[in-house]
């Protein structure tokens, strides 16, 4: 971790701020994807409590990302994502049932879709 932030550090003095910016919202968005995936089976194994603390460091980054981001399209798509992290995280709480997999799984790909639809557009800016 120090050494991650040493070097984010050294690319912030020498290439300005945008590039650590793009590296802080292309891991926050890499990490949604990873959650997108991974939410529903450890849900239907019932080991989906380590994923709400996941959730939780998600959205604070996800907080930081709305407060940089210009364009009003993508704040509010980070708006909706963080909307469904809070759902997400709320279901994964719940016991296990099919209405609440289903729920999981709707939500994954609404994670899903929105993640990638972002780090589409963050290339390109």
């Amino acid at each position: 971790m120090l050494k991650q932030t040493i070097k984010m550090a050294i690319a912030t003095i020498l290439l300005g701020g945008s590039v650590a910016v793009a590296g802080n919202v292309t891991d926050v968005l890499s990490k949604q994807e990873a959650l997108s995936h991974t939410a529903l089976k450890a849900y239907k194994k019932h080991k989906a409590v380590a994923l709400v603390k996941q959730i939780h460091e998600i959205k604070v980054q996800n907080h930081k990302l709305q407060k940089q981001v210009r364009d009003h399209e993508i704040r509010n798509l980070l708006v909706f994502l963080d909307i469904c992290l809070d759902e997400m995280k709320t279901t994964l709480k719940k016991p296990y049932s099919k209405d609440n997999a289903q729920i999981i799984a709707d939500l994954s790909v609404s994670i899903q879709e929105g993640t990638h639809y972002v780090k589409k557009h963050w290339k390109y800016n």
